[in-house]
């Protein structure tokens, strides 16, 4: 009998687990949310345990430090050769500081400079507001490194460098070596690139607030300076603090930059070192410094999301319209146009015609017109020039490094836009549930891990074969795996952002009328998702076409990208194929730019 009176217990759970299956094929939202925490977890939370785990085992090094010790072993041995050891001051200490006071001297720099032009294209009566607008992200839209290349073309040292600079040229003598490597020209060169940073958060942050305060302060007899010291600064400071450690968060990380004007005289960052113990071979090591890199990043985010929360307290936009009129500059729009008209000069016309102009120079240092040619762009092979390197155009290396490129940023925009929507469409479809946080937190992980450190942690763990996943290492699927876990913080913040913008009763109506899950999304959610999956597909090819920092320690020579090209001819003295293939990437990044701003999206690098 005990069998008989098993079966409708067995009929009753087949029923419920029919039940469940049909309901996940109606609404598999919370499935694909599983499916893509799994993901998450396999290839962001995984590598960063196997990286924290591996820095306290000895590397195939090991023996070679500690009489004895066999690789595996459990160690703290690189902690305190990092930390506290003979060589700390080398290996940490002096990166550590030298990377401090690039953050907080580009910092210093772009966070007023950012918001003064912030402010005078968003409320004063400043002409030609639409091309200021425009203009004045340049900077930020190109790599970070445009602007260091051209300053390197300016104060380049025959000593360190090679060929003389324009500098050099017109002056007859080397500039000093402080002036064109090490800390003034690399704090130059991040905080121009990064002053469009704080301009667009200002400039969103000011088109937000009410004018009738500051006009009823004026009103009752307070100045102008006064007005902006005690209402308008109060209202824009958490957007201004987020700017700030926003910033210096990313000046902590920033590699291209201070890789090209800093390691010719060996003015090392965190980042330079963490590619040098790569570099090396020294894995461990390199393990120890990106934990590090890694922790501090992080905690600039964190510090950010405080502000962020603290926000919610300034409340400006009520339900009555406020007409906000410009400030009258009177005698000083003069001096504001040519302030802003300058900057667009020195960091946006002159660093790309600088860089271009050198492509056209058939012996480097020499600034004159017979000395032009398009050697470097259509030539043959000659060995009297760049060691016997075609120009760009004929050199098989460089087209390969292009298709790479090319094919790098297409899959990975494929990619990422994809899961992007499909996480957004997850994270939405099950707000406030455990899954919807985790999600959110998962995809946004990757944006605390500088490039630099996200690739050493790719490479650490793909290097070898583990569970079902096969050794990685010197394939373009391993690029493809590490560009689009890196940049899922954008293509998901796209994704969420359309998902919110569509009402789930057309989806509810569809299902009503017995469609299923597959023909809904296809039908309703892609096509109204449009614009945001475009925008983050183009967002995301745009930011690979011209990322250095995150592969440069995952490309071989079969995987070479333009932008490794570049580091490698840079290093090698190729200036002017360098150049050409940066004016490339420029080209193609302020193209993407313009699809994107005809789509309606929005730069959030």
């Amino acid at each position: 009998m005990a069998p008989y009176s098993i079966l409708p217990m067995v009929n009753r759970h087949l029923v419920k687990l029919k039940r469940r299956g049909a309901r996940l094929l109606r609404r598999p939202e919370r499935g694909w949310g599983i499916v893509l925490a799994l993901l998450l977890v396999v290839f962001v939370v995984i590598p960063i345990g196997y990286m924290a785990a591996s820095s306290f085992t000895f590397d195939s090094w090991g023996p070679r430090y500690v009489r004895g010790a066999q690789p595996g072993e459990l160690t703290t041995f690189y902690w305190q050769r990092v930390l506290t050891g003979r060589l700390a001051r080398a290996i940490f200490w002096e990166p550590l500081l030298h990377s401090f006071l690039i953050a907080v001297l580009m910092t210093g720099i772009a966070l007023p400079v950012g918001a003064l032009f912030a402010w005078l294209v968003a409320r004063t009566d400043i002409p030609f507001k639409g091309f200021w607008n425009s203009a004045l992200i340049v900077p930020y839209i190109v790599p970070s490194w445009t602007v260091g290349l051209a300053w390197l073309t300016l104060f380049k040292n025959p000593q360190f460098g090679g060929q003389p600079g324009l500098f050099s040229s017109l002056f007859g003598s080397s500039p000093p070596t402080w002036l064109g490597y090490g800390l003034l020209p690399i704090v130059i060169s991040l905080a121009a690139h990064y002053v469009p940073y704080t301009f667009i958060l200002l400039r969103g942050a000011l088109a937000t607030v009410d004018a009738q305060l500051e006009e009823s302060a004026e009103i009752l007899g307070a100045g102008r300076l006064e007005v902006l010291r005690k209402i308008t600064f109060p209202l824009v400071l958490p957007a201004l603090g987020s700017a700030f450690v926003l910033t210096f968060g990313k000046g902590l990380g920033e590699f291209a930059t201070q890789a090209f004007l800093g390691l010719p005289v060996r003015y090392y960052t965190l980042s330079t070192r963490v590619y040098a113990a790569f570099s090396n071979r020294q894995q461990s090591e390199g393990y120890v410094l990106t934990l590090i890199l890694v922790l501090l990043t992080a905690l600039t985010v964190f510090a950010n999301q405080r502000l962020i929360g603290a926000r919610k307290r300034y409340t400006t936009i009520s339900g009555k319209g406020a007409f906000r009129k410009p400030v009258n500059l009177g005698r000083w729009r003069t001096p504001a146009v040519f302030l802003l008209g300058a900057f667009v000069l020195l960091f946006v016309i002159a660093p790309v015609g600088l860089i271009a102009w050198e492509t056209f120079m058939k012996f480097e240092g020499q600034y004159s017109l017979s000395n032009f040619t398009l050697h470097y762009w259509v030539g043959a092979g000659d060995p009297l020039l760049a060691d016997g390197q075609p120009g760009i155009f004929k050199n098989p290396v460089i087209l390969g490094a292009i298709k790479n490129s090319v094919l790098l940023a297409g899959l990975t925009a494929l990619a990422s836009g994809t899961i992007g929507i499909m996480l957004g469409y997850a994270v939405v479809r099950t707000r406030g549930s455990l899954l919807s946080r985790s999600l959110e937190f998962l995809s946004f992980t990757p944006y605390m891990i500088p490039g630099i450190a996200f690739g050493g942690i790719y490479l650490s763990l793909f290097a070898r074969s583990w569970g079902p996943l096969p050794a990685l290492y010197g394939t373009m699927a391993l690029l493809v795996v590490t560009c689009t876990a890196k940049y899922l913080p954008f293509s998901s913040s796209s994704g969420i952002s359309a998902m919110h913008q569509i009402d789930p009763t057309l989806e509810e109506a569809a299902e009503l009328h017995g469609a299923r899950w597959g023909k809904r999304f296809v039908r309703i959610i892609l096509p109204l998702a449009k614009s945001g999956f475009m925008s983050a597909v183009l967002l995301t090819l745009i930011t690979t076409m011209r990322v250095l920092d995150l592969i440069v320690l995952l490309v071989t020579p079969h995987t070479r990208t333009m932008t490794s090209i570049i580091f490698r001819f840079q290093q090698q003295g190729f200036t002017q194929h360098a150049y050409g293939i940066m004016l490339l990437i420029v080209v193609i990044t302020l193209f993407g730019h313009f699809l994107i701003r005809r789509l309606g999206g929005r730069i959030e690098f």
